[in-house]
């Protein structure tokens, strides 16, 4: 995942008709869920929620966000607003340059939805209904019954963009103070090739690729913090965008 930035300037939406807020997939098995999730400490849920509310929060995430170069310059993380082509491809550049020779860097498109569980300061806006089933009990008790932790209080999250060219260098998400029990990933990428890289992929204690997922549509990620993983570059030649919604279940 990735450090917590500053908020963006809310968007408008002009999505219609009216944007309903999120519902799960009411035929999901908690039970079988919970028992995968303890066996490993990370599970992949397909068709997580409704098919309107994944096919709404994919219009969302591709129609309706006012995304922020997030890049890790000098150990501080950045989002980046309003660059001009060559300024993006400079950072970029800097950025691959960097991944290769240091340590953690990231590289992607994003706007921050909520850093503590906060609503989201636009009320019109769909992601406000977002934060909230997020924040919600449908969600929250979900997430206690399949990872085993009670003391979840809240999510905090963020839309995340990747374009050919962006990365997640490898890290395990456990930064002191934050209290993050878990870390999720929805994922509502349509149409997907496993050449076009872009897969969150989980390390073992020699550095292997132990698994990797795909990015898909309608799918949540979720694992015990911390777990060693990264999210692989996605290659020049890809012909989709890796959408989801991202963030870390916490404690208080």
């Amino acid at each position: 995942m990735f450090a917590t930035l500053r908020p963006a300037s809310p968007s408008l939406c002009v999505l219609k008709p009216p944007f309903e807020p999120p519902r799960l997939n009411p035929e999901l098995d908690s039970r079988a869920l919970a028992e995968e999730f303890n066996r490993r400490g990370r599970i992949h849920i397909q068709s997580v929620l409704e098919k309107t509310s994944a096919d709404s929060l994919h219009a969302c995430l591709r129609d309706e966000t006012a995304y922020r170069l997030c890049v890790n310059i000098g150990g501080v993380a950045r989002a980046l607003a309003n660059l001009t082509p060559d300024e993006r491809q400079a950072v970029s550049i800097a950025a691959w340059r960097e991944a290769g020779i240091t340590g953690f860097q990231f590289l992607f498109d994003m706007l921050r939805l909520s850093g503590n569980g906060e609503p989201y300061p636009d009320a019109q806006h769909p992601w406000a209904k977002t934060v909230a089933f997020l924040n919600g009990p449908e969600f929250l008790g979900f997430a206690r019954r399949i990872t085993g932790m009670e003391d979840i209080a809240f999510a905090d999250a963020q839309a995340t963009l990747y374009r050919p060219g962006h990365f997640l260098t490898a890290h395990d998400d456990n930064t002191p103070g934050t209290k993050r029990r878990a870390a999720y990933v929805l994922s509502f990428t349509p149409t997907w090739r496993p050449e076009w890289g872009g897969l969150l992929e989980f390390l073992d204690r020699d550095g292997q690729v132990e698994a990797g997922y795909l990015p898909g549509f309608n799918t949540l990620k979720l694992f015990r913090v911390p777990m060693s993983h990264h999210v692989s570059a996605v290659a020049p030649f890809a012909l989709g965008q890796r959408h989801s919604i991202t963030g870390w279940l916490r404690a208080r």
